[in-house]
């Protein structure tokens, strides 16, 4: 290990260790592949979902259309979203059409790529 990973890592379990003395209940994870730190206070699974997905809707909303890979992120997330915020009710029908709508585009998206 580099001297600047292992910089890296104190640093990092510093922030951790301050983290959870502020949030004593709080759940802590760390991704060291992509240099990510998330705290979840108070969060299911669900929600911590639901915060996962915000990160790919953004990437999705910002990510110029004319990237190979833009429709098939974005209509997937789109589903995800959709299907997310109703996980503890049912879908109305018009929910449903676009989920549809949606899995078509993701088809047509791929079949783009062949």
């Amino acid at each position: 290990m580099s001297r600047e990973e292992e910089d890296d890592n104190k640093n990092n379990e510093y922030v951790i260790n301050l983290i959870k003395d502020a949030y004593r209940d709080a759940r802590v994870s760390v991704d060291k592949d992509n240099g990510v730190i998330k705290v979840y206070t108070n969060a299911n699974m669900l929600k911590a979902a639901r915060s996962g997905l915000k990160d790919v809707l953004e990437l999705a909303y910002t990510t110029a259309e004319h990237h190979p890979y833009w429709a098939i992120l974005y209509n997937a997330s789109e589903i995800i979203n959709i299907l997310l915020e109703h996980w503890d009710d049912d879908l109305s029908n018009e929910e449903i059409e676009e989920v549809e709508w949606r899995a078509n585009e993701l088809k047509a998206a791929i079949e783009r790529l062949k």
